[in-house]
Parts: C-alpha cells; sequence; structure tokens
C-alpha cells in the first residue's frame, strides 16, 4: 500500500470513529443510533472499499515490472548509501582519519588461471575506479584479522553507490557469517533483503517478489564479507554454493582471511574468474599521517616517541602490532584524551610481544569508551553507562550473540526457548482472562463475579495455549508471510472480522452495542491491515524504526479496541455511568493488545528484554544502549541489524565472559 493510501485508510478510519462517537452523543436529541450507527457501517464499507488496493488491482499476483522494480533500486541505492555514510563515519573510514590501505596481487595458485590479467595494485584513494577497470569485476580480498577487509567492503560499496551509472547493479554488503552455506546464497540474499527491507513486500508499490527478481535479475551486486566466518566444515560447501549462484560472469566480491580461503581453495579450486589480492599492512608514513591528524597540534607530539620507535625498530612487537588497522583505531580510541601517554607501549616488560599489546589495546577499550565520568572527546550518548554494567553486558552480547550479529526481533533467541514462549503465553493468557472477565462483569452488571472469573480463566487459557501453539509453529517470520487472494482485501478482512464480532455482540447486548463493536474490531482491521504494510523503502533500516512501527500498531489497535467497548458500555449503561465506561476501554484496551501483539516481533522482544533485564544480562532500555555502543564504535550496523565493530572484539569479550563464569561456577 502506498503512503499516500495509507494516510488516507487513517484519516478514513478516524472520520468513522468520530461520526459513530457523535452520534452516540446526539441520541438524546432524538437521533435513533441503530439508524444513525447503520449509516456510519456503510460509509466505513464505501471508504474502505474506494481505498481497497486488491479491489482496484483485481488481486492480481504477477511478478513485479521492470519499472517497478527499477523504483525499488533507486529507493535501495538512496537508503544504502545514507546508512553506509553514517557507519563510515562512525567507524571513522574517511578523511581525515582515514587510513589508506593499500593491496596488490596474492599467490598465483590462489587464482583462476584462466582469469584474464589486471593490474592487481591499488590503493583507499583510487578503490572505486580501480575496481570498475577489472575486466570481471569478481574480486576476492584476502588479509589477516584486522588488516581492513570490512571497512574495504563498505569503502567499497559507498563509492559505487555514490559515483553510479544509470544500469549499475545496487552493491550490498552482506556478511557470510549470517549464512548456512546448506541453504542457497540466492535463497539467503533474497531473504536477507526481505528482512532488512521490509518495504520491498509492499506489493502495491513493487510488485510481487520484488526481491527475488532483484537477486535473479541480478540487479544486486553482493559483497560477501567475511567468508573465514562460516564455520570450518561447511567452507567447502560455502565456496561451491557461491560458484553456482555467481557465475563467472556476474560481478562479486569476496573477503576472506588468507588462511580459510588458500585452504578451502586446495580442496576445491579458486572461485571462477576472480581476481584475488592480498592486503598489506598499514605504512608507517601513513600510521604517522593517521595519528598526527586525528590529534590536536599539542596532542599531536604525544605520538612522536612511538612513531620513533617504528622508524628505530620497524620488525619490533609495536610495529607488528600497529601494521593491522584494528589496532590502530584500538591504539587512536586508548589514547584519544590528550591527558593520556601512549608511550607506556614502549615498556619491554609490561609488553614483551605482539601479543600483549594487543591484548592490552582489546582490554582497555571498554573501559575506554564507557569511562567513569563523561569525556569531551566522546560522542554524546543517551545515557551514562557504568563502565562494569558495559562490560558485562556486552560480553553477554558477545557470547550469547548467533552468527555474529542481533536482529532485535531475534532477542528471543538469547533466552531459552521454552521459558520465553511460557512467559509470554502466561502474560498474554492473563491479559486476556483480564479483560474478558471485565467484559463479562460489565455484561452481568457485577453481579454474577463467578461467571466473569470462569469465563476469563476459559478465554485466558485458550489464549495461552494458542499462543503456545502459535511461537512453535510458524517461526520468526510468519508475520512476514505474503498474503495472496481474498486475504490481501482490506475491505473482505475487516468485514469477516467486523461482522463475527458484531453478530456475537449483538445477539448478547443488542443491535447497537453490537454495531459498535463490530465496527471497532473493523476499524482496527482496517489500520493493522495498512500501517502494517510498510512503504519507506528509501529510508536507511535501522532497529528503533522497525520496532516503532510494531509498537504504533499494537498502540492504535488498543485505543480503537478500548473506544469501541467503552462505547458499547455507554450505550448498555448510560453515559453518565463513568466509571462503567471507563471499565469498559479498559476492557477493550486489553483486548485489543492481546490481539495485536500475538504476531508482533515487538512483544517477544519485548517479554526477552524485560526476563534478561530482571536477570542483569541486559538493561531493559537495551536497544538505546546498543545505538550507543553503535556510536561509540564498539558496534556497527549491517542492514537493521548489529554487529561488533570486528570479529576480534567480540571474541576477546565472548572470551572474558567464558573466563568469569569458570571463575564464579570454581567459588561455587
Amino acid at each position: 500500500m502506498s503512503l499516500y493510501r495509507q494516510r488516507a485508510v487513517v484519516i478514513a478510519c478516524v472520520l468513522i470513529a468520530v461520526l459513530a462517537t457523535v452520534g452516540l452523543v446526539w441520541t438524546q436529541d432524538g437521533v435513533n443510533p441503530t439508524t444513525w450507527l447503520g449509516a456510519v457501517v456503510v460509509l466505513f464499507i464505501v471508504l474502505i472499499g474506494l481505498l481497497d488496493p486488491w479491489l482496484r488491482h483485481s488481486g492480481a499476483t504477477a511478478p513485479s515490472t521492470t519499472g517497478q522494480l527499477t523504483g525499488a533500486v533507486r529507493a535501495l541505492a538512496t537508503a544504502t548509501t545514507s546508512q553506509l555514510r553514517v557507519e563510515a563515519e562512525l567507524r571513522e573510514l574517511l578523511r581525515p582519519c582515514q587510513l589508506n590501505v593499500t593491496w596488490s596481487a596474492a599467490a598465483p595458485e590462489l587464482a583462476d588461471p584462466k582469469c584474464q590479467p589486471a593490474a592487481l595494485s591499488g590503493s583507499t584513494d583510487e578503490l572505486v575506479p580501480w575496481y570498475r577497470r577489472l575486466p570481471s569485476r569478481r574480486l576476492v580480498v584476502l588479509g589477516p584479522a584486522g588488516s581492513g577487509k570490512s571497512s574495504l567492503a563498505t569503502l567499497l560499496a559507498l563509492g559505487l553507490l555514490e559515483d553510479a551509472a544509470p544500469n549499475d547493479p545496487l552493491p550490498l554488503v552482506l556478511p557470510l557469517g549470517a549464512w548456512n552455506p546448506r541453504v542457497d546464497l540466492r535463497t539467503w540474499m533474497t531473504q536477507r533483503l526481505r528482512d532488512d527491507y521490509p518495504a520491498l513486500r509492499n506489493i502495491e508499490l513493487y510488485g510481487s517478489y520484488a526481491a527475488d527478481l532483484l537477486i535473479e535479475q541480478r540487479r544486486i551486486l553482493p559483497i560477501l564479507d567475511a567468508f573465514d566466518e562460516v564455520p570450518a566444515n561447511l567452507r567447502i560447501s560455502a565456496l561451491q554454493g557461491i560458484d553456482r549462484a555467481m557465475p563467472p560472469a556476474t560481478p562479486v566480491v569476496l573477503t576472506s582471511r588468507r588462511r580459510a580461503y588458500t585452504s578451502t581453495v586446495a580442496k576445491t579450486g579458486p572461485l571462477r574468474n576472480a581476481h584475488i589480492v592480498e592486503l598489506a599492512s598499514v605504512a608507517e608514513e601513513t600510521l604517522a599521517e593517521v595519528l598526527r591528524g586525528s590529534s590536536s597540534r599539542v596532542g599531536a607530539s604525544r605520538w612522536e616517541p612511538l612513531l620513533l620507535q617504528l622508524r628505530h625498530d620497524p620488525n619490533g612487537p609495536l610495529a607488528a602490532a600497529l601494521g593491522s588497522p584494528l589496532m590502530v583505531w584500538l591504539t587512536r580510541t586508548k589514547y584519544a584524551d590528550v591527558a593520556t601517554n601512549p608511550t607506556e607501549l614502549l615498556d619491554p616488560n609490561r609488553f614483551p610481544d605482539r601479543t600483549t599489546i594487543e591484548e592490552f589495546l582489546l582490554d582497555e577499550l571498554v573501559p575506554t569508551l564507557f569511562p567513569e565520568e563523561d569525556a569531551e572527546h566522546l560522542p554524546m550518548t543517551s545515557d551514562h553507562w557504568r563502565p562494569e554494567q558495559a562490560r558485562m553486558w556486552l560480553e553477554f552480547l558477545a557470547a550469547r550473540m548467533q552468527q555474529r550479529e542481533l536482529p532485535w526481533w531475534e532477542l528471543r533467541r538469547l533466552v531459552h526457548r521454552y521459558w520465553l514462549t511460557v512467559l509470554g503465553a502466561i502474560s498474554l493468557g492473563l491479559l486476556t482472562a483480564l479483560s474478558v472477565g471485565m467484559m463479562v462483569a460489565l455484561v452481568n452488571k457485577l453481579t454474577v463475579l463467578d461467571v466473569a472469573s470462569w469465563t476469563g480463566a476459559s478465554a485466558g487459557c485458550l489464549v495461552s495455549v494458542g499462543t503456545l501453539v502459535n511461537a512453535t509453529s510458524k517461526g520468526r517470520n510468519a508475520s512476514a508471510a505474503v498474503r495472496f487472494g481474498a486475504a490481501r482485501s482490506m475491505l473482505v478482512v475487516s468485514l469477516v472480522s467486523g461482522t463475527a464480532v458484531g453478530l456475537v455482540f449483538g445477539a448478547m447486548f443488542g443491535a447497537d452495542p453490537g454495531l459498535i463493536s463490530g465496527l471497532s474490531v473493523a476499524i482496527a482491521t482496517a489500520l493493522r491491515f495498512s500501517l502494517g504494510s510498510p512503504v519507506e523503502l528509501s529510508r536507511p533500516p535501522s532497529p528503533e524504526a522497525t520496532m516503532a512501527r510494531d509498537r504504533a500498531l499494537v498502540g492504535l489497535v488498543c485505543l480503537v479496541f478500548g473506544v469501541g467497548v467503552g462505547s458499547a458500555a455507554a450505550l448498555l449503561f448510560g453515559a453518565g455511568r463513568t466509571g462503567m465506561v471507563w471499565l469498559g476501554f479498559s476492557a477493550g484496551a486489553l483486548l485489543g493488545f492481546v490481539l495485536a501483539v500475538m504476531s508482533r516481533n515487538w512483544w517477544w522482544f519485548t517479554v526477552a528484554r524485560a526476563w534478561l533485564a530482571m536477570r542483569g544480562r541486559l538493561p531493559y532500555r537495551l536497544l538505546e544502549f546498543l545505538e550507543d555502543a553503535h556510536k561509540l564504535g564498539v558496534l556497527r550496523q549491517v542492514g537493521a541489524r548489529y554487529q561488533f565493530r570486528h570479529a576480534r572484539i567480540q571474541d576477546h569479550l565472548a572470551k572474558d565472559s567464558t573466563l568469569e563464569q569458570s571463575r564464579s561456577n570454581a567459588l561455587r
């Protein structure tokens, strides 16, 4: 559904609600409420019918047209460019902090012998033109841990987007650590597009199967990052899967640690028609330029003893450690405050080798970015997080984060599945029991409390069982299922649900309560139908935006149900009985909440977040903490998912978490 039609549906629903409420107020002036509500229902049907995209397009399920796919690529390019630019700035990949990494051709045995010759040397300054000159635009980038492979992938994607020709494919950075090679690569890429850009499922704007066709028609240039993060026993299948999914004439970029790629190539052969380059260590001149350029004139002098040592001993432990862009960033972060003294790294007793220097810098990262007192050189954050808490939370995430990334809608995976499912089902059951019990008590004018209690308890048990079945059978992407046929019609779905509820309430309480209750359910269904369809494909995906959409939808449904049942209570007891009206509003809002959240990821995220916060594993304001960690550079964002800036940081924090747990167990 288009943004224009979404707004029109909201306005129409608000208009219908206002007219229904006005009619109820006017009943004391002689207006027949049944006639008025019947007319309002007819008007609702007409308005929603006019706005229903399924009726206007006869429910066709034809694949996306060329024009729709072109529009989708343009919108995706806008969103991806914005996100990559923000990422590059936060990770200090742009000038003046940019490290000018260089590369050269790798060993000939790693390349396809049939691959056409090319100039396989260059630097970050000439990255995009150099890549465009490659005959096949198929590239494998090798390098040790922390050598800048992921940063190079980000800069390449950003450069290609900012210098794109009309028919160029859209570069998309995809972390291979999240891919199971038992799944076809194109299928996985399609699912990533759907998850990170849910607006692609908007059939009215982009047609059916938009994500599938973008992949199949080669409109996406996959930049497959971190091949080494694929489990070792699956790397052969992974490289073969990449070769099958990406024929020799298809552009593709792959990054990997050298050892992981070479050991796989020895058994399967190289990626067909791909050029192979290897990143070089950071040169002393480049390091000096970056360290001096990132400090004030006074602060720059603090680096001179280190730079002198590097020139004096180019093969020493300090030079070996600072040859990695990751360690350069950690060093700059640790000593960004002018009150610090980087010359402590020159102490041979504390730092006899490269490993001790690297472990020290990794240990100091969290205390440096989450200091006890606010620091002027750090970005502004939403709160002052205590360093010991921040480290504990990050260690928990590092140890429990699956496939090296955390989509907010999968926070439930950090909790034992059965505990979370039972907790969520019991919570919804209790809310249902409370809301239904209140409604039954209203019907019986609060005189037959036993009936209300038993009815509420029965309804709560049914909802709990239904939630258990739903949570264990549908899977995490059930809410993203594509509708076909009449199920895509906003009018049909609203009428069916509203009629069913209206008939039940009408049989129990009379025509007027039946009409107002059915109309309320129909309005809530129409709002959920329209607002549940994302439209903003050109905006960068973010956890906050996707969660806010879920939360807003739940709030709207609660409000509509509350107003509907409250109005029915006013009809039954009279508007002067404010206590009864508010009781009806509360019961309706609770019931609307239960019906709205059963299929929304926001509910399960909230349950998991509350459970983990009660146990001290994570903060309750989790998204704010993650965004602050992202601003500070500990995390990075890929699509709508968070990852640690580098696998080395995650592994270090996860190791610390394991050691702490071992100590705790030993003390017990």
